[in-house]
């Protein structure tokens, strides 16, 4: 397939290429509201406190991320201050890491270089990178998943070619993917779905021997379960309660299949039960809507075309069954969270459904001149879509949007205040132009305070942790004493 054996750094170099087509003008966005609260976090710690994050939980964090949090935001600070590009070129770096990554461990499964670079490929241009870019704290589930990956690969060697040499860098690899973001609880389950698939000819599923290299993963997931709490310590707030119903669970896959084949996340704030469709969508993004309804169209199409070509010549489903059941595993902790969907929790799961697109499009190549031409015109249109919608995200996704309008406060306040002295009051208002947008939204000092997250921005600008920051959209404690507070407009560059 593309004669790939003899031109492999050529394909490298034309997916590297076109991810910074789709991507490198992220790298210049700006932080925006978690950032500031991550970063103001560690403001104040030094290297000798990055012991004590993995000893215990943080108690300004719900959950238990030391390595990916912490201390990487703590390295990040101390070297890099309030500079945003080394962070965004970090999380890109993971992304490059990670669709190499796809591409060895589509080689230990299918076996086939071609199918390696359709797999990286198709991992590659997916739309969700936008958001690990944009999002800056993505760098948690992207070292995760860069984590989960190196294990998974390690495992592979340790079962296929029977050296016990791989076997602690994988357990070792799954322990860093837990320190990095709760997702990596998944691993096990997923091992278990490749031990079924790798087993060799004969051996039943129920040989117990299958599963004993498995014990200290098991072992390892249950105590992180346990000392971190992390069943029984979910925040409280209604979003993080889970909702254990068959309808929801469909509802959530659904929505994150799509977000996968590349539509917008917004559509899941136009579309409610029973596909009731709010007018502002068309009204909004009715042109966004119909292209990329359209697309999506011809490329579920094209897959029922492969398919039953596929089927027809009795070509090796097991790949493609794998990659689906991971797919899905691996999303399994958040299908029952439909309050709480976010693309942002798509990370670990787009290299299974990258690997599940490819794995249909690998087999639909070999089948005859018909089918080579649909799966070149299904990369062509699942680009385009992805394209597209990495450009929606500019424009309609949160951290995309706060970003520069943080860059903007921060940058005017400290022209207008360069020096406001150690322990300062700071008063937002509201803008009397803002136009109202709708009552939930409220008013431009009650976005700054999402922008701002609070008073951690400003505690940052001016290192100084004894800052106080109130907005008037926000309401002012009984006890506040605004006499000497400086008082700033809160207005947007947009």
């Amino acid at each position: 397939m593309f004669n790939l054996r003899s031109k492999s750094t050529f394909y490298w170099l034309l997916i590297v290429l076109i991810i910074l087509l789709f991507f490198s003008d992220i790298l210049f966005s700006y932080f925006s509201q978690d950032d500031f609260f991550h970063l103001r976090v560690v403001m104040t710690k030094n290297f000798g406190d990055i012991p004590s994050f993995f000893l215990s939980m943080q108690s300004e964090y719900a959950f238990y991320r030391p390595l990916s949090r912490e201390t990487f935001n703590l390295i990040m600070y101390k070297v890099f201050g309030l500079n945003p590009l080394p962070f965004h070129i970090v999380n890109f770096g993971f992304i490059l890491s990670n669709i190499y990554l796809v591409y060895k461990l589509m080689g230990k499964i299918v076996k086939d270089k071609s199918a390696s670079f359709l797999a990286a490929l198709v991992y590659a241009v997916s739309s969700i990178h936008s958001i690990e870019l944009f999002y800056l704290a993505s760098v948690q589930t992207l070292l995760a998943s860069f984590f989960m990956l190196l294990s998974i690969i390690f495992y592979i060697n340790f079962r296929s070619q029977g050296n016990n040499f791989f076997f602690l860098p994988a357990l070792l690899a799954f322990i860093l993917g837990l320190a990095s973001h709760e997702t990596a609880i998944v691993l096990p389950g997923v091992l278990i779905l490749i031990i079924l698939f790798l087993r060799k000819k004969g051996q039943k599923i129920v040989d117990l021997r299958l599963y004993l290299p498995l014990l200290p993963f098991l072992l390892t997931g249950a105590f992180y379960l346990l000392s971190t709490s992390l069943l029984s310590g979910m925040p409280e707030q209604k979003v993080y309660q889970p909702i254990f119903s068959i309808k929801g669970v469909i509802n959530s896959l659904s929505w994150y299949t799509l977000w996968s084949f590349g539509m917008s996340e917004i559509f899941a704030d136009f579309i409610g039960p029973k596909f009731s469709i709010h007018p502002s969508l068309m009204k909004y993004y009715g042109q966004y809507t119909v292209v990329s309804v359209a697309m999506l169209g011809i490329l579920l199409s094209i897959l029922a075309f492969l398919s039953f070509q596929v089927r027809k010549v009795r070509a090796d489903w097991r790949p493609v069954i794998l990659f689906g059941l991971s797919f899905i595993f691996a999303l399994f902790p958040f299908l029952f969270f439909p309050q709480h969907k976010s693309s942002y929790y798509l990370t670990f799961s787009t290299v299974w459904f990258s690997s599940f697109l490819a794995s249909i499009l690998f087999s639909g190549w070999r089948i005859s001149k018909l089918s080579r031409l649909t799966v070149i015109l299904f990369l062509i249109i699942f680009g385009a879509l992805s394209y597209q919608t990495v450009k929606l995200n500019h424009l309609t996704y949160w951290a995309a949007k706060r970003a520069p309008a943080a860059k903007y406060i921060l940058s005017d306040i400290k022209i207008t205040y360069p020096h406001p002295g150690k322990g300062s009051i700071f008063y937002i208002k509201d803008d009397p132009e803002y136009p109202f947008i709708a009552k939930e939204w409220g008013s431009s000092s009650k976005q700054a305070f999402y922008i701002l997250s609070g008073s951690d921005a400003l505690k940052l600008l001016y290192l100084d942790p004894t800052i106080r920051v109130y907005f008037e959209g926000m309401g002012i404690p009984l006890d506040a004493d605004l006499t000497k507070a400086i008082q700033y407009t809160a207005k947007f560059p947009y």
